[in-house]
């Protein structure tokens, strides 16, 4: 056998683990992402700070309003008011330097005024999105998707959807995603089998 064609393959195979390892410890994983699992909310009930009645989150810096029956959601049969300077996290196993997209659904209460709504996103870095529900009702609250990439920073990243204090404008969150940025190149897993069968490894 050529020595040197298997030592080749053996250290394809070996740059391909350490990329892919590599790439799966980057992943952030994200838990309850549609806030479907927790105490039930019923119509909607009202959560303090430190609550962790959402499961895999906890309510922070004012009352959140945690809704079942209430209102139309973007997916699933539940979803997360945010109250005038309410808010809620999850701390998450991140990359440090990676890039993350982060998306969600927003809208908001359309009984509470002002109608344009505003939520904070923080994830390493800090983001202001807004949702305008003039024209909408708890029936149709015209859920529309938001997304936004930003850099961690460190091993462990907090992400934090928030209702600024000084607007108190019940924006409405739901169905949060979030996905490392992939950078280089991404491997084919069936590439990673074919070197190792040439390598001699089923």
């Amino acid at each position: 056998m050529d020595r040197s064609r298997t030592w080749s393959r053996a250290a394809l195979i070996s740059s391909l683990t350490v990329i892919m390892s590599t790439a799966g410890h980057a992943q952030a994983v994200l838990n309850n992402r549609s806030f479907e699992t927790g105490t039930a909310p019923g119509a909607a009930s009202i959560l303090a700070p430190g609550s962790t009645a959402i499961e895999g989150w906890t309510v922070i810096e004012g009352n959140i309003s945690y809704v079942g029956g209430k209102w139309q959601h973007a997916q699933g049969e539940r979803s997360v008011g945010l109250i005038c300077g309410g808010g809620i996290s999850q701390t998450l196993a991140t990359e440090p330097d990676m890039k993350y997209e982060i998306r969600f659904n927003m809208a908001g209460d359309p009984t509470a005024t002002p109608a344009l709504k505003t939520v904070v996103v923080s994830f390493g870095e800090t983001r202001v999105f807004t949702f305008d529900t003039t024209g909408r009702s708890h029936t149709e609250m015209g859920s529309a998707p938001r997304t936004w990439v930003f850099r961690a920073k460190d091993s462990k990243t907090t992400l934090t959807f928030s209702s600024p204090k000084a607007e108190c404008s019940a924006p409405a969150i739901d169905s949060v995603r979030i996905e490392a940025v992939e950078i280089g190149v991404r491997n084919d897993p069936a590439d990673v089998k074919l070197a190792q069968r040439d390598a001699g490894e089923d």
